[in-house]
């Protein structure tokens, strides 16, 4: 009997240890990447003359252009329409990746294997985290830009369609205010919503309120969403279509100056982008080497030194807890952190699901069955 248990002990305490191996090398890799998002960029101080210079030259055409407020405003929906493109180029950092993200193999057999239609949740989830969390760092930037187009679109006499370009303007501003207020990728916001969703089913099912007014609310506030929604996401090239069409100034020649605006728009956005992305990128390491040191690492080595003590039912309560570590951990990974740059110049850094651990059946499973474990968002 003593054999079997020593067995079983012995079995145990190789299993840790090459767990703790295991995240003790993710969390020297995150030491190493947090580190390298500190370290001097010999090209930044080029990037930072650039932006001045544009910002410079963008002051002189104010001054000498009649309609430099139209090419701006031009400019800018060109702007929204190709700029998500951007980041189909091919990067200087494409060739690196993360230790451990290797995505070999043919995606669509490997969705097949995992029964993709009975984890749509999860992964939808995730998408959706990573899409809000990538657009946060336009935030600032775009207000800016479409902040201008305001002044400019009430104060350059555009009539009717300057109430266009305002309304547009103030609909992609109030989209990307939103993502950086709201953050719809975190949990707080999905628990809010959760709570929001118990209380409308408390009211109408216990009669608290007549059911109209609990309706009513409900309806207008996802009529609004909607609306900004489809103004902020589907308008923008309806309205260039219209400036287009309207204005021959921009067209022929006057795409000239469009063109160079559209340039130092680009190169503006994404200067700031970079900025606003390292900083949350920094975040999002510090929070992953926490919570991996905290609720998987720190526990990890308790029980090891447990099992050297033998202390009683300590195998017991690693089993237990065993299912809520994993899961914390898998957490942690199911997104990659990389840099993404045009030539070398204006990095930006975004967070992408990891497909190594989404298309891989165990993992989406055990994160599918602990909805509640740690994120890092």
């Amino acid at each position: 009997m003593n054999g079997t248990v020593d067995a079983s002990y012995a079995g145990v305490r190789d299993h840790l240890d090459r767990l703790i191996a295991g995240v003790r090398a993710e969390l020297a890799g995150e030491t190493v990447e947090l580190a390298r998002l500190d370290r001097p960029d010999e090209h930044r101080a080029l990037s930072r003359l650039l932006v001045l210079d544009l910002l410079l030259a963008n002051v002189l055409l104010w001054l000498v252009l009649p309609e430099y407020a139209l090419y701006w405003i031009t400019a800018s929906f060109f702007l929204y329409v190709i700029y998500p493109f951007l980041l189909l180029i091919p990067s200087a950092n494409s060739g690196k990746s993360e230790p451990g993200t290797n995505q070999s193999g043919p995606i669509t057999d490997r969705l097949g294997k995992i029964g993709l239609a009975d984890h749509r949740g999860l992964i939808a989830r995730i998408f959706w985290n990573s899409f809000f969390i990538n657009s946060q760092p336009l935030a600032p930037a775009f207000l800016a830009v479409y902040g201008l187009n305001l002044v400019f679109s009430f104060t350059g006499g555009y009539g009717l369609l300057g109430w266009l370009i305002g309304f547009q303007s103030a609909a992609i501003m109030l989209f990307y205010l939103a993502i950086a207020v709201l953050r719809p990728y975190s949990g707080g916001f999905l628990d809010s919503l959760i709570d929001i969703q118990n209380n409308v089913y408390g009211k109408i099912h216990c009669r608290v309120a007549p059911l109209w007014r609990v309706v009513l609310p409900i309806g207008l506030a996802a009529g609004l969403v909607a609306l900004l929604l489809i103004a902020a996401m589907l308008l923008p090239g309806f309205t260039l279509g219209v400036i287009w069409n309207s204005r021959a100034t921009v067209t022929g020649l006057g795409f000239l100056p469009v063109l160079f605006l559209l340039i130092c728009q680009v190169i503006l956005v994404r200067y700031t982008q970079g900025t606003s992305s390292r900083r949350l990128v920094r975040q999002l390491r510090e929070r992953k080497i926490a919570i991996l040191k905290r609720h998987v690492l720190t526990p990890l080595e308790e029980y090891r030194r447990g099992l050297d003590s033998a202390s009683p039912g300590i195998l017991d309560r690693f089993a237990r807890d065993f299912s809520d570590i994993r899961a914390t951990f898998l957490s942690a990974k199911v997104y990659r952190m990389q840099a993404q740059d045009i030539a070398g110049l204006f990095p930006i850094y975004v967070v992408v699901p990891d497909l190594d651990l989404l298309l891989n059946s165990e993992t989406i499973r055990i994160l599918d069955e602990q909805p509640g474990s740690r994120q890092i968002l």
